[in-house]
């Protein structure tokens, strides 16, 4: 029995011995790491703190050369602003001094006009003022020669002749000086009529050649092919200048009719809404050619000019374009491709638009039709913006309806951010309330030199719910959405 307490007291005291040598081995080596991690932070903010020193030495060196750049910079500046208000002040008495300079280029270039009008007009007398001042002066003389000679009849024969002599060398150079006058005169009159003619010449020419031109033109609208291929493309020119293209809004040559004929219009422009307009150019303009031509009765073929352009206005409203297409106006657009050719055959005849539009025909120059065309254009621009509202319209219902759904499956998103806010909260007091005492239990028993674990924080911020009604979807109303969020926190406290 001794024995056993003795063993049993020896075992006690080793364990108490093994457990202070334990505890002095730990305290000796917390010690040293203690004093291993003080050294490393007193090198490491030593280190730290020089490297702050050198930089903020470095820092004031730089920000004292910025100051002086700024300084240098702000007189540089204001050296500047100097200088450049002088050069405004420049700049406006030079501008001033400029327009005063124009002001007397423009006086100068107006009084040189008046003296260059009036030297023309002078020149032209020149040339009888001339002569008649050297008639006059030539009578005088010889008047007053022969007075002397009269007085002097009786001298002598050498006194005569010297008379004579003195009487004629000043008639000589008068005559002389008169010659030259008119010669430069008439060098001026030769190089004025020079060039004017020339310039008949140039005229006479393009006359001829317009004669030509026109002769031809003449002699290829008198065939029906040629005017009626020439009639087409100054439509064509008419309907581009309106902004009709071809691809869009109006046809060339299609035939309609029913069982009582075919017809071919020359253009169909296509209205907004279905209808169409007609547009026919197919006049007939034989009788303006001969009226135009110098030859011939102007009158009479003026007169034979408007009765063609009545009788197709007949045969326009006879054809009844109008029963060929759907929501048609009864119009047809007789088209002339010459404004002169209208405006003969209203001279002639001035009840003839009367007449046509009473027939259903509207008489058409192609000034007249780019009118009509820019209106019909206009439609279809309104007819584009209408159908881009309409677009619009549509795609903003379906955008609001896609706003919708996209709502509710963002309102899902929360639910679900909710139920694992929930699932966090009761992790984090899960840790709390049965493994963190456990780990600090160790680190009060020196098991560990490691920090002391840290606490997560709950989070208490709930996902906001969105407010707006309009854009909450039938598919999951709110009963819905509090089911969802009842069982997915039934389920973390499952968990």
């Amino acid at each position: 029995m001794t024995e056993w307490i003795l063993g049993l007291i020896g075992l006690a005291a080793g364990v108490m011995l093994g457990a202070a040598a334990a505890t002095a081995v730990l305290l000796a080596r917390h010690a040293r790491k203690q004093t291993e991690l003080g050294g490393k932070l007193g090198a490491d903010l030593g280190a730290k703190l020089g490297n702050a020193q050198t930089r903020a030495e470095l820092l004031e060196a730089r920000v004292s050369d910025q100051q002086e750049e700024i300084d240098r910079l702000r007189v540089e500046t204001a050296t500047e602003r100097q200088a450049c208000v002088a050069a405004e002040q420049r700049v406006t008495a030079l501008t001033e001094q400029q327009a005063a300079r124009i002001r007397q280029l423009d006086e100068q270039r107006r009084l040189l006009d008046d003296a260059q009008k009036s030297l023309t007009d002078a020149f032209g007398a020149l040339g009888a003022k001339a002569l008649q001042a050297n008639n006059e002066q030539f009578l005088q003389l010889a008047r007053k020669s022969f007075e002397g000679l009269l007085s002097d009849a009786r001298g002598d024969a050498e006194k005569r002749q010297v008379a004579i002599d003195g009487i004629v060398k000043p008639i000589r150079a008068l005559l002389e000086k008169q010659a030259a006058v008119v010669g430069d005169i008439e060098k001026k009159r030769e190089v004025a009529y020079r060039g004017l003619e020339e310039q008949i010449k140039a005229i006479a020419s393009s006359h001829e050649q317009l004669g030509e031109q026109t002769g031809r033109l003449v002699t290829a609208l008198r065939r029906p092919e040629q005017r009626g291929r020439w009639g087409e493309v100054q439509l064509r020119n008419v309907v581009e200048l309106a902004g009709m293209t071809r691809h869009c809004d109006f046809h060339e040559q299609p035939v309609v009719g029913d069982l009582d004929g075919q017809y071919r219009p020359d253009m169909i422009v296509r209205l907004p809404g279905g209808g169409v307009i007609v547009v026919d150019a197919k006049v007939a303009l034989d009788a303006y050619l001969d009226a135009i031509d110098a030859g011939g009765d102007r009158r009479a073929d003026l007169r034979r000019h408007a009765q063609q352009v009545a009788t197709h206005v007949r045969k326009l409203s006879a054809k009844q374009y109008w029963n060929q297409f759907d929501r048609t106006p009864r119009i047809v657009v007789m088209f002339m491709p010459l404004e002169s050719a209208l405006s003969a055959a209203l001279e002639v005849s001035p009840d003839l638009h009367t007449n046509a539009m009473k027939s259903n025909v509207m008489l058409a120059s192609p000034t007249l039709l780019v009118a009509l065309l820019r209106a019909v254009a206009y439609g279809w621009q309104q007819e584009d913006v209408a159908a881009n509202a309409r677009q619009i319209s549509a795609v903003g219902r379906e955008l609001y309806d896609r706003l919708g759904r996209f709502t509710n499956a963002f309102e899902k998103v929360g639910v679900s951010l909710d139920g694992a806010t929930r699932a966090y909260n009761k992790a984090v007091g899960s840790l709390e309330a049965r493994l963190l005492p456990s780990a600090r239990e160790l680190k009060r028993l020196h098991a560990t030199t490691e920090p002391e674990l840290p606490a997560p924080a709950p989070i208490v911020t709930d996902a906001r719910a969105i407010g707006a009604i309009e854009l909450k979807s039938d598919e999951t109303p709110e009963a819905t959405l509090a089911e969802v969020v009842r069982a997915e926190t039934a389920d973390a406290d499952a968990e």
